[in-house]
């Protein structure tokens, strides 16, 4: 026979069904690069949310923007009340009793499943794709790794260093560094390397 504890419980169940904090997701469609549209996962199993804002790690000076594609992972967040007026810019001006609704969501990066986590090199900071391009910074020094590197100044560039190395074909304003022709009959001409 039931009893008032029974009804209490049901109503707290009632309760924690309607109150959403986070859940572990999926992106299963990149609308832009500020919006998802995601599965999630529960208790009454798999369920969808559709244009979810992204969060990025990003302020007015600066960021990390990390490329989202269908398949990735991480947590949908539910906010504490409704942020429909923040998220369109305007500021909320009445008192609002939703709290924890599925309307408020926000999608995080990167909580994935243990059999699909990375293994990231080590690093005190390390920045790179999982394809094999990496920025690595450590105490001992800076190293940047991929197949092609390119580096583009609206400035100059500047190398400070009791050391450069070069590779063996380098070339200046279209010119090979080590093989090139002089004009002024000075040693290499015709070519030959640097002397």
């Amino acid at each position: 026979m039931r009893d008032y504890h029974d009804s209490l419980e049901d109503l707290f169940n009632g309760f924690a069904a309607q109150i959403f904090v986070e859940k572990p997701c999926k992106v299963v469609n990149v609308n832009s690069q500020y919006s998802v549209d995601i599965e999630y996962y529960g208790a009454n199993g798999t369920d969808y949310l559709y244009n979810v804002p992204v969060k990025h790690l990003q302020t007015q000076r600066s960021y990390v923007y990390l490329g989202i594609t269908s398949g990735d992972r991480g947590t949908v967040r539910f906010l504490d009340e409704d942020v429909s007026a923040y998220v369109n810019s305007t500021i909320q001006k009445y008192p609002d009793l939703r709290t924890h609704d599925i309307n408020d969501n926000l999608f995080c990066l990167g909580f994935y499943p243990s059999e699909s986590r990375y293994i990231f090199p080590t690093g005190d900071l390390v920045i790179g794709t999982t394809s094999g391009a990496v920025i690595n910074l450590t105490a001992d020094g800076v190293s940047i790794t991929g197949a092609d590197v390119t580096i583009n100044s609206s400035s100059s560039v500047t190398i400070n260093s009791s050391s450069v190395e070069i590779g063996s074909d380098v070339t200046i304003d279209g010119k090979k560094f080590l093989e090139h022709t002089h004009s002024n009959g000075n040693q290499g001409a015709p070519t030959g390397g640097v002397i």
